[in-house]
């Protein structure tokens, strides 16, 4: 074969192999992107004002954390910045999505019917994830968790995991109270622990992330019910500068996860 004869088939295979790129359909392209869509749309803007209650509520809410956790950018603009904002409204909160105009309060299951969101389909909110903050893992040993109690003295709290003998995973938190007392809960409701967000830490109050009801730390583990952190103990026991909690009194948060 001669040299010139070689040199034309290898300039006609090249030309094939970019017509076929070229021509490559987007879905080819895009397939694995289109498959970790969730939501019929995956963008939404959210319109909010610091001094509005209702859009305090849609972030205390953790609505928009859960829509982004089904693979939708969401915007959020101040309707302060007349440079940002690009939609007429009379009043906030405001969604906009597919560029129509949605004012006024919306839960997360509203914006998910709007967003055309399949909970189905979305593997990042599996049942058994946990979706709030899941702290430091601690094993069981001889029925108890023994912490050392000089990690308290900052007055904030802790956050911890374990996984009990049966296999479930019990999140929970610890602190050491203003007037000294050793603290600890779990890291759930009874009201929202089906959201599984948890609980954070803020000032003197531990902050529901799913209705945003506020706790005091010092009343961390007296009560059972309502949306307060489920109660393990409220005044632990310390030994040789260690403070224990016992396996009896994760199981009795159980439940909760």
């Amino acid at each position: 074969m001669s040299k010139k004869y070689l040199f034309f088939i290898i300039i006609f295979l090249g030309i094939i192999t970019g017509i076929v790129l070229i021509n490559k359909s987007p879905d080819e392209n895009n397939e694995l992107n289109n498959t970790e869509l969730q939501c019929g749309v995956d963008e939404m803007i959210f319109y909010y004002l610091d001094s509005c209650g209702w859009c305090q509520k849609v972030k205390d809410d953790g609505t928009i954390s859960k829509i982004e956790q089904f693979g939708v950018t969401v915007s959020q603009i101040n309707a302060k910045n007349s440079a940002q904002v690009r939609h007429s409204f009379q009043g906030v909160p405001t969604f906009v999505i597919n560029e129509k105009v949605y004012s006024g309060y919306k839960t997360f299951e509203e914006l998910k019917e709007l967003l055309e969101c399949s909970e189905e389909e979305n593997q990042s909110l599996s049942e058994d994830e946990f979706l709030g903050k899941e702290g430091q893992e601690v094993s069981l040993a001889d029925g108890v968790i023994s912490l050392e109690a000089e990690i308290f003295s900052d007055n904030l709290v802790h956050y911890y995991n374990t996984q009990l003998p049966g296999g479930k995973t019990i999140y929970f938190f610890v602190l050491k109270d203003k007037d000294g007392i050793y603290r600890a809960a779990s890291n759930a409701c009874q009201v929202c622990f089906d959201a599984r967000m948890g609980f954070r830490q803020e000032n003197d109050f531990m902050v529901c992330n799913t209705c945003g009801n506020k706790y005091p730390l010092e009343k961390i583990a007296t009560e059972k019910g309502g949306c307060n952190p489920g109660p393990i103990n409220p005044n632990l026991e310390v030994k040789n500068g260690k403070i224990v909690i016992k396996q009896s009194e994760l199981e009795e948060v159980a439940g909760f996860f």
